[in-house]
């Protein structure tokens, strides 16, 4: 046996016995080793990843102004039983939930005298033009409306 095929038998050796208990325990190995599964999917989407985009932003104000704002008022303010959805209370309230947490509330509660009129792509715009009324930033893509893609979105109060 040559020292280069030692070598390479020594390197295949150490690969495996890295590679395996870390693919047994739910890491991740790259070129630059092993990564911890937790440091892969630590960082998840949030309000602030621009997950919405500028076009369905302005279908969700027209739908929003049609329907929702003669409760919410054109400001989203708020007024007598209408809870104001912009603000400090607002962003406080739904901080640290999801954007599927937010989709069923409206869908399946708005509006009060009608609920679980509006489509969920309806729902979605206007959840889009909520977030660029609270100062999200737009992005490239839509908003799907798709909830298992919504429950991987984070609403966050504040900008981190």
């Amino acid at each position: 046996m040559t020292m280069r095929s030692t070598r390479v038998g020594s390197a295949f050796v150490l690969i495996a016995l890295v590679t395996i208990p870390a693919l047994a325990s739910g890491t991740s190995v790259s070129r630059r080793g092993v990564t911890s599964s937790l440091q892969v999917h630590a960082r998840e989407r949030t309000t602030w990843d621009s997950v919405y985009n500028a076009e369905q932003a302005d279908r969700g104000q027209e739908a929003y102004k049609q329907v929702c704002s003669r409760c919410h008022r054109d400001a989203l303010s708020g007024g007598d039983e209408a809870p104001a959805l912009t603000g400090s209370a607002f962003m406080s309230a739904w901080n640290g939930q999801t954007l599927e947490d937010l989709h069923e509330r409206i869908r399946t509660s708005m509006p009060t005298d009608t609920p679980g009129v509006y489509s969920k792509q309806q729902v979605t715009d206007v959840i889009a033009y909520m977030l660029r009324f609270n100062g999200f930033p737009a992005g490239a893509h839509e908003l799907t409306h798709e909830l298992d893609a919504l429950k991987g979105i984070k609403f966050v109060a504040t900008k981190p």
